[in-house]
């Protein structure tokens, strides 16, 4: 595959982002997931075929995760599919023997799930998309490229403090009364999927420790974030 360069990516993300017709909208979010779909050596646009951004995180549709698992030479067979469990028995070339993944509605039940929308709505395909994430994820892990499925990350709480913050109004994350920019640019790099390790290097490499002015520019200006995150990545490659 030909590797695209980070402004090729940039231009194709706000192209989907402007266009809706995969509903995202957030170009910052479909770009990185474009540059982990090329990071697998996939063509980017790929990626929203393949991913779904769930509460700010890229996650694998459950359809994906099936196809890699069949693609990498895993077999799989439904024992039951009902409103109340789902029970699918797996085997892999790598794996020693089978095994059975099950998923019940009391499960979903017992983590508070059965109360939601999806739930109510779909509760066989529910089941089912649990069921064969897990049992993929103890079979051949490999194929989840360290992700959660849509279904899970669908499932798991909301982070109030990260996900539900418009970093464009910075009159949301504030200390007496004044912007907080040091955490205004802690959530735009969290939802690039930047750990605290890659966080502490962006802030060291950057100097934003003593540099109160280009803080201040990074954590409100997009275009210039965008410019350090590309010259980030590129240092890091």
């Amino acid at each position: 595959m030909e590797i695209m360069t980070l402004p090729q990516i940039r231009e194709m993300s706000k192209s989907v982002a402007n266009g809706g017709l995969f509903n995202m909208k957030n170009s910052d979010q479909v770009y990185t997931m474009m540059l982990v779909a090329q990071s697998e050596n996939l063509h980017p646009i790929k990626a929203v075929q393949m991913y779904s951004i769930i509460n700010g995180m890229p996650s694998l549709k459950a359809t994906e995760i099936q196809s890699r698992f069949q693609d990498s030479g895993g077999k799989l067979k439904w024992i039951e599919t009902t409103n109340k469990k789902a029970v699918v028995e797996l085997s892999h070339p790598s794996y020693d023997g089978k095994y059975t993944s099950e998923f019940t509605i009391e499960d979903a039940t017992a983590m508070g799930l059965s109360v939601k929308d999806n739930w109510k709505k779909m509760p066989k395909q529910m089941l089912m998309a649990r069921a064969i994430s897990s049992g993929v994820r103890a079979v051949y892990p490999r194929c989840l490229n360290n992700m959660y499925s849509e279904i899970e990350a669908q499932d798991m709480p909301i982070n109030e403090d990260i996900d539900n913050i418009e970093v464009e109004d910075i009159e949301t994350v504030t200390i007496e009364d004044k912007p907080n920019y040091k955490e205004l640019l802690k959530i735009r790099l969290r939802k690039l999927d930047f750990t605290n390790a890659m966080i502490k290097e962006f802030v060291e490499i950057n100097n934003l420790a003593n540099d109160e002015v280009l803080l201040e520019d990074l954590a409100t200006n997009n275009d210039n974030f965008m410019k350090k995150i590309e010259e980030f990545e590129n240092g890091n490659k």
